[in-house]
């Protein structure tokens, strides 16, 4: 027995459990050993290959250049009885000298194979880090867990595709102006304009100069030089008519017709100026009502109103203000200056339990005093406003903030549990997870929930 069968037989235990397929060959080119995967692999008999020259079984094998020239071959791919292998080829040497060479290679559809899975896995992964951690689509549009806001964001998403009209509604402070620049982010227009105009904010008398622009000499005290609308401003590109609701009603009548004709005439002046702008409006009032009182138009209304989101008030998604807090945290103190990145839990289960009449806006509003009033770098109960360590305890919240943190799993059921209060349809519940529809059927059959909603 020569030195290289002494050491493929020290070593055969080994040769035999390993999953890649392996060839071993003499100084002159003989096959004296194969595993039990190289059959698998490649398809060839075992039995018939031992003892023979390896340029017989496979012409093409760099094992054949590797014994010549005595250098190794890495990531060389062969074709062997219609099936590629990657291969690592390598000499063997003893005391400097030759003595032969191994190969050790994968079916290179199988790396193909482990390497799709491995994409689907990571898109997979992709998806419930984005539900969990709430950051989707733009780094200042939190979303989070709640269905809620996963049916904002859906609809958001169908929205920046088109040119139609949005209306964003909910109270104060929820994040109508965020939602709006998140739709014209990832729209088509998003290297255009995107102008604010706050309805409620500029008087009576100055908003339509402000809107429309005026000529020259339009009024007392206009500039000599006229002035261009925001509407112009915009052209291209997205309005935001925030506060909508507080546009006077002489005003509703010329931007009806703006967006009827898609044009408009600076104050002052005769000439016509086309328009091309996407209207997103949003207010906190109910368009609905006024136009019942008569302080909204009707048809302006519908003009608005062809594309209506909705954001729910945190107090309806309280689960997710762990992931506000974390944002707003980290906005907080690159404005501030200042480091702060642990909240602590007792406060933490204080801002859970509050109801937030102002929303994110207040959330925000109450980190801010709690980073100045701050002097350990952790906020603490101490840190906030009096009021909120008096708050009761919301025993409908599940999360235990001790450190107990839910399970994957258990995540993942109260998300399609959720979903499944919001949209009753299967179908469309699974949209809104990402999901398909039979994917929600197995897991729901898993979790045990009641499968009987259409």
């Amino acid at each position: 027995m020569d030195r290289l069968e002494k050491i493929i037989q020290a070593i055969d235990f080994i040769l035999k459990r390993v999953h890649e397929g392996i060839v071993i060959a003499d100084r002159n080119g003989k096959v004296i050993y194969v595993n039990e995967a190289n059959e698998r692999i490649t398809g060839l008999n075992n039995k018939k290959i031992l003892g023979k020259k390896v340029i017989d079984v496979v012409p093409t094998s760099s094992l054949i250049d590797v014994l010549k020239y005595g250098k190794e071959r890495l990531g060389v791919k062969t074709k062997v009885n219609n099936k590629y292998v990657y291969s690592n080829i390598v000499p063997i040497y003893e005391n400097g000298i030759l003595i032969g060479s191994i190969s050790i290679f994968l079916d290179l559809t199988e790396i193909q194979d482990l390497n799709q899975k491995l994409k689907e896995a990571q898109q997979q992964i992709n998806i419930l880090s984005k539900q969990l951690s709430g950051f989707i689509g733009d780094k200042d549009f939190i979303v989070g867990r709640n269905p809620k806001m996963q049916k904002v964001l859906h609809i958001s998403q169908k929205a920046a595709g088109v040119i139609s009209n949005v209306l964003i509604t909910g109270e104060s402070g929820t994040g109508k102006e965020v939602a709006a620049r998140y739709i014209h982010k990832i729209g088509p227009r998003k290297d255009k304009p995107f102008v604010e105009v706050n309805c409620g904010a500029i008087p009576e008398t100055l908003l339509e100069s402000e809107l429309f622009g005026y000529e020259s000499g339009a009024f007392t005290g206009a500039d000599p030089k006229g002035k261009m609308g925001l509407m112009e401003k915009a052209n291209g590109g997205t309005i935001f008519l925030d506060e909508i609701g507080d546009m006077p009603f002489s005003l509703q009548v010329k931007l009806l017709r703006v967006l009827q004709d898609n044009e408009i005439r600076r104050l002052g002046g005769g000439r016509k100026i086309k328009l091309d702008i996407r209207v997103i409006s949003a207010t906190n009032k109910s368009l609905e009502a006024m136009v019942e009182k008569g302080t909204f138009r009707e048809d302006l209304y519908y003009r608005l109103n062809v594309i209506h989101i909705e954001l729910p008030p945190l107090r309806e998604r309280s689960e997710d203000i762990p992931i506000y807090v974390k944002f707003l945290m980290e906005k907080i103190g690159q404005r501030l200056d200042k480091k702060i990145h642990e909240i602590s839990p007792a406060a933490l289960r204080c801002l859970i339990n509050y109801h937030f009449p102002g929303n994110i806006r207040e959330l925000e509003n109450i980190l801010e005093k709690s980073f100045v009033m701050d002097e350990d770098g952790i906020i603490d109960v101490d840190d906030l406003p009096e009021f909120l360590s008096l708050i009761p305890k919301n025993d409908d919240f599940n999360w235990d903030f001790e450190g107990n943190w839910p399970t994957l799993k258990e995540i993942e059921r109260a998300i399609i549990e959720r979903a499944l209060a919001a949209f009753p349809n299967k179908t469309k519940a699974a949209k809104a997870l990402g999901i398909s529809r039979a994917t929600l059927y197995r897991k729901m059959e898993e979790m045990g929930l009641n499968q009987d909603i259409v």
